[in-house]
């Protein structure tokens, strides 16, 4: 394969000056804060929350800098790096009054977070030892105030109004509780304590949240930022064409698994519907497939990667913590949940793609030579897995160890392409060079607009936690409940959808950790471990981004696929309907979450479970269409399978595979002519 090479270095450097100075500095931050957090990994040498302030500063400054290159230099999308030069000069300040002022604002913030981080770094021993016991200073409790602005408005930026205005809200509520009614009620908090809770006393901005992301998140972030740079993305679209020449189903299931991946490490639905939707959606188009599912396949395969481990879409590291659990228990905990979810999804596109007869001829051949293009990626993932799995060290130093492995193993891949290719050794050493380089700047450009967001849940959780919110909502749900189970979860499923609405997964499984997940563990009438609660709602959470009204990830693949919202929400949720039923299933079969002697037996039935209900709502059993009636019986099955007593889950398991078999052998009767639309 022909590999482009990266914008040359007379190309970079033929811009404006006052852009090239702009993205220097961009470029300088970038790479140093990808440095600053691998050097971190390997010498652990100051505590986290110190590392964590560093890392906040010249992330928020970072990204501020890269919004002002985006909004007012950059040509074309994206974070700019890349754009070709302008031939033409421009100043910063040509766009009127109001650009200029934005852009004053960005100038402003990008330095404000540096003094910030500089001033609690250059304190930051009295703020941790002596002000807690012989008080802060009225500057202290201005520099907290001033954090909480700044990472509240960097949220808004990243993630829109929603999210920020949760973090505004969240402040609000510590002032106004005294005035609020019922479960809303509290003494209220004065602007010291809220300055001192939020950010200063070295909680809320720089609590567990920040610390959590800018090590264990960021390590992986930055890994994925250099893989991108070495060439991953061209290896998953050319391994998705090449997949298209030998399935029946094409480009579509590929598209699936590239789509879980990257949704598994961006920690965001919507973003990832928007990275990889752009060019996955227009490839499930080309094949046949109709818009509304183009979208719909592209957004819940986008939303389902945040339950994918090891990353979860971040949310593995903040549930360790959260827990106070080894992060490989969360990662085996989520493992039987992300392949259920995904052998559904797949499952469901299978019989889609054949209901609408939107397969492909499958008569090309496989070009096994792209898989030795990607051969070199075998190495750094050996390391992640067994210095994870193996070797039990934290995400933070595998995340190092397997930056190590990356490094080498692509400039060895890089050395045998030069030798076919009969390059220059001088050039080849540029180019690799050039190409890390760009690696470590995207790795943390890709983590930046995280930066605000972490800092601001910190500061929800928080409030919530010193206003005791989440215990009065707990006792509220269980009351409602009146001890009936299934209630309770439907509450917990239904609020937690609430709460996840039009926000990030990370965020929205931080605030329904905190509201929601403690109504599930603290009732003495249920036994539902923690962490099997803690899956439940961050499942629910999860899904929120495909459920109407908000659905923010298909809002995104509709754009792309130029299809219509709402008939694209009805096909996700078709798509996603096992993704409803898997949570309450595990509570059901809790050996699927806590590994035991039962999983195997759990995990076939749930499995079972799952196909029925895939069955039932495409309306295909994959030989005919199915009526209401038909679809009510295997929703039926689906019950029994998941929910019923140990015989009846493996006698209707087993009517399940029988009635399936004998319907694509021809030994039952067609319900319905297979439909070809």
């Amino acid at each position: 394969m022909e590999r482009e090479a990266p914008l040359g270095v007379r190309e970079r450097l033929d811009r404006p000056p006052v852009e090239l100075g702009l993205r220097s500095i961009i470029y300088a931050f970038a790479v140093f804060l990808t440095l600053y957090t691998i050097y971190y990994a390997y010498t652990l040498f100051w505590v986290r929350v110190r590392f964590a302030n560093i890392f906040l500063g010249v992330g928020v400054a970072l990204f501020y800098l890269v919004q002002l290159l985006e909004k007012h230099v950059a040509e074309r999308s994206g974070d700019g790096l890349e754009a070709e030069p302008d031939d033409t000069e421009s100043s910063l300040f040509e766009h009127g009054p109001w650009k200029a002022l934005d852009v004053v604002t960005l100038l402003a913030g990008a330095v404000v977070a540096l003094a910030l981080a500089g001033y609690v770094e250059f304190n930051f021993t009295r703020l941790l030892d002596d002000a807690p016991i012989f008080g802060w200073t009225t500057t202290d409790y201005y520099v907290g105030v001033a954090a909480m602005v700044l990472v509240t408005d960097a949220t808004r930026r990243a993630y829109g109004n929603v999210i920020a205005g949760v973090v505004v809200a969240g402040i609000a509520y510590a002032f106004v509780g005294p005035y609020l009614p019922g479960v809303l009620y509290h003494t209220g908090m004065d602007w010291q304590q809220v300055a001192r809770n939020g950010a200063i006393g070295l909680t809320g901005v720089y609590g567990f949240i920040l610390e959590v992301g800018t090590t264990a998140v960021a390590i992986f972030l930055m890994f994925a930022g250099m893989a991108k740079a070495y060439g991953l993305m061209d290896l998953v679209l050319n391994l998705s064409r090449e997949v298209r020449n030998v399935l029946e189903t094409g480009v579509v299931q590929v598209a699936v698994v590239g789509s879980m991946i990257m949704g598994s490490i961006t920690g965001s639905a919507a973003a990832n519907t928007a990275t990889t939707g752009s060019f996955t959606i227009p490839m499930i188009k080309d094949q046949g497939v109709r818009e509304d599912f183009a979208c719909a396949i592209e957004s819940v395969a986008s939303s389902g990667g945040q339950m994918l481990p090891p990353i979860m879409g971040v949310a593995a590291f903040l549930m360790a913590d959260i827990l106070g659990i080894p992060y490989l228990e969360v990662v085996k905990a989520g493992l039987f949940p992300a392949l259920l979810f995904y052998f559904s999804v797949g499952a469901a596109i299978h019989l889609i793609i054949h209901k609408f007869d939107w397969t492909t001829d499958a008569e090309g051949t496989f070009d096994k030579s792209i898989l030795l293009d990607g051969i070199h990626y075998v190495i750094p993932l050996g390391v992640l897995l067994y210095s994870l799995v193996v070797l039990r060290f934290s995400p933070l130093s595998a995340g190092f160890y397997t930056i190590v492995a990356l490094v080498p193993s692509a400039l060895l891949k890089r050395l045998i392409d030069a030798y076919r290719e009969d390059d220059a050794p001088a050039e080849v050493a540029v180019d690799f060079t050039v190409t890390t380089f760009d690696g470590l700047r995207q790795g943390a450009v890709d983590m930046a607009p995280l930066v605000g967001i972490l800092a601001s849940l910190g500061i929800v959780i928080t409030m919530v936690e010193q206003t005791g919110l989440g215990a009065r909502i707990s006792f509220r749900m269980l009351a409602l409940a009146g001890g009936i189970l299934v209630v309770l979860l439907l509450l917990a499923m239904a609020t937690s959808i609430l709460f996840g609405l039009g926000m990030p997964t990370p965020a929205a499984y931080i605030v329904v950790a905190a509201l929601v997940a403690p109504a599930l563990t603290t009732s003495e009438t249920f036994t539902i471990q923690p962490l099997t609660a803690h899956m439940f709602v961050f499942y629910f959470a999860m899904l929120s981004a495909i459920t109407p009204p908000v659905a923010v990830a298909v809002a995104v693949g509709a754009r792309i696929a130029d299809s219509d919202f709402l008939q694209s929400c009805k096909q996700a949720l078709r798509i996603g309907a096992p993704g409803f039923v898997i949570p309450f299933a595990f509570v059901a079969n809790d050996g699927i979450i806590v590994w035991s002697s039962s999983t195997p037996v759990d995990l076939l039935v749930v499995l079972a479970g799952t196909v029925a209900v895939v069955v039932a709502t495409v309306g295909y059993d994959g030989a005919s269409d199915l009526g209401w009636p038909h679809r009510i019986v295997y929703l039926a099955i689906a019950g029994g399978a998941m929910f019923g007593p140990r015989m009846v889950q493996l006698g209707t398991a087993g009517l399940l595979v029988l009635t399936l078999a004998l319907a694509n052998t021809g030994r039952l009767p067609a319900v319905v002519t297979p439909s070809r639309q």
